[in-house]
């Protein structure tokens, strides 16, 4: 029974199917305190406040209590309603609908070189209405997803734009694409990796932007950067200060009406006059650019599409400017973007992907040390596994397992499917987790798991989460 007197006041009045967990095997029902009053009515109680207050009374009093010097146990039994049968029936229907990639082909220029795929991607769903991974506490608001990602997507466009108009065409294939379903669990990333258009085994890189237009004080993270040896001499090289603007200035009175001519990006930095007009003033200047401060992260999985293609083998560099307080609400507005950082690091991006063009030899993926991603698992123990997070109910299907963890000296592999963990049930990611918290570290545990339509089952000894 709803605790509120108003149903629409009370949050299971409004609970939906968690997409994120799929059937979590519990049943789940409320009835409202109107619809209550009417059957206790009918069973003869006239004030339901007072008769709950009572029954809480009586049933605090239940147990074993001391009455003068001796333990008496107490209890109660309740026969209201027992001439009275309710019948209650549900049915959970689930609406589904479609949803796509936008994907672009840039064709390589090189006849041997244009085999090979570089990818850049961004996710261009978000939220809606809120609801469900919603950080803003009414739901029906528009989520505008300025940052979370239009600022990827419009990056991954714009990319697209200088690499297609530029008089020499890149020598390996650029795929561009814009994934759908990032924010229900990498779906459309985790579809493509599994459904390439052009072979997997040929896609050199995945560039991915999630979140690039609130930076901060200069600062710029940069994930993924173990996942290739030479990433972090690539990043050095693309970040140096050594980069240059020409600015053609006006040279008489005549022409101060008119706007400064630059050959090259409009950055912020030091300028430094090369060549000055009779008047005195600079004709051509130098501006010195300022280079990003990188915070980089070894690891190649992550919370976005890249993760996808990790788990299948493929170096990848994730770019991003952090989280800030209007993440997942309806106050990430466009107004708020940092436009001219954000161009910069486009720009960043590009001299990467044109370094990773232009090296006759692709870049060899590694396995990257683990590191965490800012978020605390509140969990004691450590597996090493990488959950699927998209929509089941037969299982939890495993995107990788991390190099020399528990989970991958148990013999666990990406694509296997935990159906059960150490003693419980396993149908989707709310029970794999239970599972996890009850568990202790140096302690053996069995984990039965579907590889290949056969159940298997192996022995799995979690470590302290440090």
């Amino acid at each position: 029974m709803s605790a509120e007197e108003n149903f629409k006041d009370d949050p299971l009045s409004t609970i939906k199917f968690d997409h994120g967990a799929g059937d979590a095997g519990l049943p789940v029902a409320v009835m409202s305190r109107n619809l209550a009053m009417s059957i206790f009515e009918a069973n003869g109680v006239t004030n339901l406040k007072e008769f709950v207050r009572e029954i809480s009374e009586t049933v605090a009093h239940q147990g074993t209590q001391e009455i003068r010097g001796y333990s008496v146990t107490v209890s109660y039994n309740f026969k209201l309603l027992e001439d009275t049968k309710l019948t209650l029936s549900t049915d959970i229907v689930r609406r589904e609908v479609s949803a796509a990639n936008v994907v672009g082909i840039l064709d390589g220029s090189d006849p041997t070189l244009k085999n090979e795929v570089i990818v850049i991607g961004a996710h261009y769903d978000h939220l809606g209405h809120g609801g469900e991974g919603s950080l803003w506490p009414r739901e029906g608001e528009i989520h505008h997803g300025a940052d979370d990602n239009a600022s990827g997507t419009a990056g991954m466009l714009e990319l697209a734009r200088l690499f297609t108009s530029q008089q020499l065409r890149p020598r390996r294939t650029i795929v561009f694409m814009a994934f759908s379903g990032e924010e229900e669990g990498l779906l459309g990333s985790n579809y493509y990796v599994n459904h390439p258009i052009l072979p997997l085994a040929n896609t050199v890189t995945m560039i991915n932007m999630d979140m690039i237009g609130r930076m901060k004080d200069n600062k710029l993270i940069v994930g993924g950067v173990g996942t290739a040896p030479g990433w972090r001499q690539a990043l050095a090289a693309a970040n140096a200060p050594e980069r240059m603007r020409v600015a053609i200035a006006p040279t008489s009175p005549a022409e101060t009406s008119r706007p400064v001519q630059t050959i090259g990006r409009e950055v912020p930095g030091r300028e430094v006059p090369i060549v000055t007009g009779s008047n005195g003033s600079p004709v051509v200047t130098l501006s010195f650019e300022k280079p990003f401060d990188l915070t980089l992260n070894e690891d190649g999985f992550g919370p976005s599409d890249h993760s996808s293609f990790y788990a299948k083998q493929v170096p990848v560099l994730f770019f991003w400017t952090g989280t800030h307080e209007d993440y997942h609400k309806p106050s990430d507005t466009a107004d708020k973007i940092n436009y001219a950082d954000e161009a910069r690091i486009v720009s960043l991006v590009r001299r990467i992907v044109y370094e990773i063009d232009t090296n006759d030899k692709r870049p060899v993926y590694t396995v990257a040390k683990s590191e965490s991603a800012g978020r605390a698992s509140g969990f004691r123990v450590y597996l090493g596994t990488i959950p699927n997070y998209a929509d089941s109910n037969d299982g939890l299907l495993l995107d990788g397992v991390r190099d020399d963890s528990p989970a991958a000296k148990a013999g666990i592999e990406a694509g296997d499917k935990i159906v059960k963990l150490a003693g419980r049930d396993v149908r989707n990611v709310y029970d794999y987790t239970y599972a996890l918290g009850e568990m202790k570290a140096g302690q053996e545990y069995e984990v039965e798991l579907v590889r290949g339509g056969k159940r298997i089952k192996l022995v799995i000894t979690p470590t302290p989460r440090k």
